[in-house]
């Protein structure tokens, strides 16, 4: 697949890319793209993101502004517009990308069903597709078994999600979810009770060219996935029948090809799909697939928003056993530093709060994270949900 990109890039100019997304999550995209023989811009609003340095070009803009987007794609000869790890971005190169007919997108109204929780459900509530058993609006709410969960359709990262046990609960948390993301909009829907997983595939001509299932872990934040790893062992009737749904969807929404990532509840040999989006998962996913597997998932993601064809790839193998793991605090606090208390373990951190700087309480910052390399599949499943008891976070207020 290098080749095929590298012979691409044989001629003496170099088409130009924007990728809108600066920050640390996209650096594996960037560097892919590079490597491919782009030339890389990015936009972002922070100018201390690292992909202002790394890039060819650098926009200093807000992405979220998608009539600014257009102008400067248009101003700077952009070819080729890559979304980052961030609901936004997508949202805006999507429409950016059907004003210019650029490659990579689905439909407008394909992308506003995905990407908005509310719409996704009554999407799946008319097709009969497996999710939790959810209501439009809260004087439905006495149909579903308790407890249950209110989110806000823009919902991200756990923010503005919460759990209700009771119905005398259920006003209030809606009002609280409400202010918390700013959003009228919820997600009123049965709370399932199971394991939870992410599914990451890719699509070409309508059926998956190659995917991958890993396993995730909230164990900071409820609803926000702080620790992961690929999976080893999942039962073979939930592997075989999110592939045959994914292919399925892809058929009734007429996916173009590139990414869908699913996240899924599995219990008793069921699955529940909880979300499915189609940019880049943030926090460095892109690096567990890679260092796990081999297989370059930042440059198979890229590959669909450059006009290229998916790369087929058969049975990709978890060749090493790598954890991922987002430092997070309980309350807010000043960040010093951090370490992990692993024996046996190979481990790398990337850092993403100074000493000195302020670390929000989860699920809205994280000061670092962690991928760690165990000898043995055993061992990765065994330590990844309990990571958390391995890191120390050194702190003004704890020192």
């Amino acid at each position: 697949m290098t080749g095929a990109f590298a012979g691409m890039m044989a001629d003496s100019k170099r088409p130009t890319v924007l990728l809108c997304d600066a920050a640390f999550s996209a650096v594996p995209i960037l560097i892919a793209l590079k490597r491919s023989g782009y030339r890389v811009a990015v936009c972002g609003s922070r100018p201390a993101d690292p992909g202002h340095a790394l890039a060819d070009l650098s926009l200093v803009m807000d992405y979220g502004d998608r009539d600014s987007l257009l102008r400067a794609t248009s101003r700077e000869g952009i070819e080729f517009l890559v979304p980052g790890c961030t609901d936004i971005s997508y949202l805006s190169c999507a429409w950016v990308a059907s004003q210019l007919r650029l490659p990579g997108y689905d439909r407008p109204e394909t992308t506003a069903l995905l990407h908005k929780k509310d719409k996704f459900r009554e999407l799946c509530r008319k097709h009969g597709f497996a999710t939790p058993r959810s209501v439009s609006s809260p004087s439905q709410a006495s149909a579903l078994t308790f407890p249950i969960m209110v989110k806000p359709s823009d919902s991200f990262s756990g923010r503005g999600i919460i759990k209700v046990d009771h119905p005398g609960e259920l006003e209030s948390a809606i009002e609280y979810s409400k202010v918390l993301r700013g959003s009228e909009s919820i997600v009123i829907e049965e709370f399932i009770e199971g394991n939870l997983y992410s599914h990451s595939a890719f699509l070409r001509d309508g059926k998956i060219a190659v995917d991958f299932f890993v396993n995730e872990f909230c164990t900071v934040h409820p609803y926000q996935v702080n620790s992961s790893h690929l999976c080893v062992e999942l039962d073979g009737k939930v592997v075989r029948g999110l592939r045959e749904w994914l292919e399925s969807f892809a058929t009734t929404l007429e996916l173009t090809d590139g990414l869908v990532h699913t996240q899924f509840v599995s219990s008793g040999g069921s699955f529940y799909l909880i979300e499915v989006m189609r940019r880049c998962p943030g926090d460095l996913y892109a690096l567990l697939i890679a260092k796990s597997t081999g297989v370059p998932y930042a440059q198979l993601y890229a590959s669909a928003f450059c006009g290229l064809a998916v790369a087929r790839i058969e049975n990709p193998r978890v060749s090493k056993f790598f954890s991922r793991h987002t430092v997070s605090v309980p309350q807010e606090c000043v960040f010093l530093s951090s370490r992990i208390e692993l024996r046996n373990a190979s481990i790398s951190f990337v850092p993403l709060k100074k000493t000195g700087e302020t670390l929000r309480a989860v699920p809205m910052d994280r000061a670092g994270i962690y991928f760690i390399e165990h000898s043995t599949a055993k061992e990765m499943a065994e330590i990844t949900p309990k990571l958390k008891n391995y890191v120390a976070v050194e702190t003004l207020e704890n020192v």
